[in-house]
């Protein structure tokens, strides 16, 4: 059961100020917009699906996103002195040698609490124009959940040049994918996986909306 002070988002007080201070100074230094938030579920299990190229994207899309987002992560980012400030920003660790299993039971357990996960189905950062293709994990987990999925695209930062042109750091959030549960398999997830990369990298065609 979630606390009655966290019921909006799941954010307690203090994460709501931290996500509020980095809000303002995104849109101050790099002028931060995002697109969409309104089609993030305010409630319930979520499942938060984003493209990955930079080390701070899970920090932006949890500037864009309206809900209190868990990660996974490496085990080896937990190490002193920066393992209290991930547990803070709502990351959890994956031993990726140990196949990462007990990172699977927990991210069920976040959902089964109505909680929102945030993923990359790429599985890691991918380089401007690089092909990676996608990883079965998101798939898999909404379709044991029941959790929908919401794409977000986070698109390029600009430099301190592309700034003085008055060029902006915009992220899009896409309308929710309801996945079939009857999916499974490494053929089902894996169609299902591809569905939602394809639908993350469309929102990057439609930035005029």
């Amino acid at each position: 059961m979630l606390p009655k002070r966290w019921a909006l988002g799941d954010m307690s007080p203090r994460y709501r100020l931290f996500r509020w201070t980095l809000r303002a100074l995104g849109a101050l230094f790099l002028g931060f917009e995002a697109h969409g938030a309104e089609r993030a579920p305010q409630n319930g299990a979520l499942i938060v699906a984003a493209n990955h190229h930079r080390f701070f994207d899970p920090v932006f899309v949890s500037m864009a996103v309206p809900r209190r987002l868990r990660w996974m992560a490496k085990k080896e980012l937990f190490a002193f002195p920066f393992g209290r400030f991930f547990y803070f920003l709502g990351t959890f660790p994956v031993d990726r040698q140990g196949g990462g299993r007990a990172a699977l039971r927990t991210a069920q357990a976040f959902l089964a609490e109505g909680r929102a996960l945030g993923i990359f189905p790429e599985g890691t950062r991918r380089k401007q124009g690089a092909s990676i293709g996608a990883k079965s994990g998101a798939a898999l987990l909404a379709a044991r959940s029941g959790a929908p999925v919401l794409p977000v695209f986070v698109d390029r930062v600009p430099g301190p040049g592309a700034r003085l042109r008055g060029e902006k750091f915009h992220i899009y959030i896409g309308d929710p994918i309801f996945v079939d549960n009857t999916a499974r398999g490494r053929e089902g997830y894996k169609r299902v996986a591809d569905e939602i990369l394809r639908s993350i990298y469309a929102l990057a065609e439609g930035r005029a909306m």
